[in-house]
């Protein structure tokens, strides 16, 4: 586009009589350099040295000739930043093409489960990327029992790609040992904090029993669950603790609570970008439990898009958004 704007830039300042743009192609440049008439080739020259052309000039009129260098030291410069740019926003859209696949690794298909209906939706915060640092694991344990996870952690793009599989994959692999949820957390922090010590992570974490019901959770500095009774009462999964990475500045681990799921019971699991939008949690919260008191009862498949829809609607959507819901048949 530049090589055809400096060609009709030529023409524009009256000088197509005294020069005109050769690329430099073999067809070109070949035979052109002692060509009759041709007094000068005047390089087009990035400032990296590379030669994008010639102003062939038909002139020897030294004023010419010199609005001609002039012409060619800008175009030089002009292309060269050109050439810059292309290769920035190819670098770039490498490093998000890899983020984007750690962080669809990220959001797998959810399992089958017995007795239970899920579904989830991520949502960026912005149109032009997909990549954030919010996640969930739900993975079906040898005991019988699921884990549950979902977190958020700080950051954004590659960076927090490869966080957020750090903790997913130190997850899993230590939910494998059979380990008590307190413990679970515990150990979790201590492998991703000395793996990365600037490492910080919001997870709210369960362990469900599809048979009874009964889900054992805590929380690392995460928004608590909203638990929906098919009765029509509504309970906040409320739990103490400190995020992934700052567990080095308390002795103690996170509070683990329990409650059981009754049949139609529903689970929501959420990141803080569903509630801090406008800055106001508490309003934010109530916005949530209005917004699914009145589709509780609505299958989870089919209701979860048009909440998000709806909590999301007039708010400044500045943060990514997680949701994760879970009803007990």
């Amino acid at each position: 586009m530049l090589l055809e704007l400096l060609s009709q830039l030529v023409r524009d300042l009256g000088l197509a009589a005294e020069a005109d743009f050769v690329p430099t192609t073999p067809s070109s440049v070949g035979g052109t350099l002692h060509e009759p008439g041709a007094m000068a080739m005047v390089p087009v020259r990035r400032l990296d040295g590379v030669v994008e052309g010639y102003l062939r000039c038909h002139t020897s009129d030294p004023d010419a000739v010199s609005r001609i260098e002039r012409i060619a030291d800008f175009a030089g410069a002009a292309l060269g930043e050109s050439a810059r740019y292309r290769e920035l926003a190819r670098q770039g859209e490498s490093v998000r093409n890899v983020a984007e696949r750690l962080q669809d690794s990220l959001l797998p298909p959810l399992p089958e489960l017995a007795s239970t209906h899920l579904a989830y939706r991520y949502r960026a915060a912005t149109r032009g990327a997909r990549v954030g640092g919010d996640f969930y694991t739900v993975m079906p344990l040898p005991s019988g029992l699921v884990l549950i996870v979902v977190g958020d952690v700080v950051g954004k793009g590659i960076e927090a790609a490869i966080r957020t599989s750090r903790i997913t994959q130190t997850f899993r692999a230590l939910a494998l040992q059979g380990l008590g949820l307190d413990v679970l957390l515990s150990r979790v922090d201590e492998q991703v904090s000395f793996q990365d010590p600037d490492v910080l992570a919001t997870v709210w974490c369960g362990l469900y029993d599809p048979v009874s019901g009964k889900i054992t959770f805590a929380a690392c500095g995460h928004p608590p669950a909203l638990l929906l009774r098919a009765d029509g009462s509504s309970i906040w999964l409320e739990s103490e603790g400190l995020p992934l990475g700052m567990g080095d500045l308390l002795d103690e681990q996170p509070k683990v609570r329990s409650r059981r799921l009754e049949p139609r019971d529903l689970l929501v699991v959420y990141t803080d970008g569903l509630i801090e939008p406008s800055g106001d949690v508490v309003a934010g919260q109530r916005a949530l439990l209005e917004a699914f008191g009145a589709r509780r009862n609505e299958p989870v498949e089919g209701v979860i898009d048009i909440l998000l829809d709806e909590l999301l609607a007039d708010a400044d959507h500045t943060d990514d958004v997680l949701m994760l819901l879970l009803r007990r048949r």
